[in-house]
């Protein structure tokens, strides 16, 4: 086995080793109210729910793909997919930046070219974020949690940065090419703005639905548009928050005050991540066996 092998296998187990070990800090400390929290709901419904968390996780792999292609990557839904289940755990790390990091380094691998990926950085923040913003806005005003204006704000934002997002992003292709001395690449399309766009609204109310019905089985009535509303922005904001692990802290109290919660709600929305670690274990599981056995073939 080669030393950088074996260095990145000695990681990946050091970093499972301080997953499972929080796991079970988390068990031995909150196990019980953890357990009261769940048994309301059938087993198979939180295992459905788990399998239902898997889909926005497919949606954003989705636009990663739609975006690469677009910047003229010969890249497939598969090799993307297939990068994200093996780096998932990344996500829980401080800094907010190795999840994006370590699935950009699988695929310089599989042949991705570096300035690409350093668009891509560009591209998920300058159209995530207002499509996020957009999204909560809109549906928290319909359901008068915030002022109508937040949601005009919004929509010039997005028209805002559709207009300038195509000509900044073309223009930082033109810049790296021009500094490395290679091809000129291929500019984005309009087109091609509107699929990430339709792929990102798809990602956050899927997402947000899954929020939706994690209430519901928890015995919690919440109306969709608040709860996808409330999930779409202040998850995509609290992941702007450095050094904390996914938005951890920031979102809860957030969505909790929003919404016009108590503070005892604040275990019952932070519990969501329960569901999003059990279908990130068992992704990373997945990548174990099958991602193994197909190298070996």
């Amino acid at each position: 086995m080669e030393p950088m092998t074996y260095n990145k296998s000695l990681v990946t187990r050091i970093y499972l080793l301080v997953v499972v070990a929080i796991v079970i800090w988390l068990l031995v400390d909150r196990g019980s109210e953890m357990f009261d929290l769940f048994s309301a709901s059938h087993p198979v419904l939180i295992v459905a729910l788990v399998i239902f968390a898997v889909l926005p996780f497919l949606a954003n792999t989705a636009f990663w793909t739609i975006a690469l292609k677009e910047l003229g990557e010969d890249v497939s839904w598969r090799q993307v997919n297939e990068a994200a289940i093996k780096t998932t755990l990344t996500r829980y790390l401080p800094g907010g930046i190795w999840l994006f990091a370590s699935r950009s380094l699988i695929l310089a691998n599989e042949g991705v070219a570096t300035r690409s990926l350093i668009v891509m950085f560009a591209i998920e923040n300058l159209l995530a974020i207002p499509i996020a913003v957009l999204i909560g806005s809109l549906l928290l005003a319909a359901s008068s949690s915030v002022p109508y204006w937040l949601g005009w704000v919004s929509a010039l934002f997005l028209v805002g940065i559709t207009i300038l997002a195509r000509p900044i992003l073309n223009k930082i292709l033109a810049w790296w090419a021009k500094r490395k001395g290679l091809e000129t690449p291929s500019k984005i399309s309009n087109i091609g703005i509107g699929r990430m766009y339709v792929s990102l609204v798809a990602y956050w109310l899927i997402f947000g639905t899954v929020f939706y019905t994690y209430f519901h089985l928890m015995g919690q009535s919440i109306d969709w548009s608040t709860a996808v509303g409330g999930f779409s922005l202040f998850w995509r904001v609290s992941l702007l928050a450095p050094f904390v692990p996914h938005g951890f802290g920031v979102f809860e109290p957030s969505f909790v005050a929003v919404v016009g919660w108590t503070v005892n709600a604040l275990f019952l929305v932070g519990a969501f991540r329960i569901v999003l670690l059990i279908r990130d274990l068992l992704l990373t599981g997945i990548a174990g066996l099958f991602f193994k056995k197909v190298s070996r073939n």
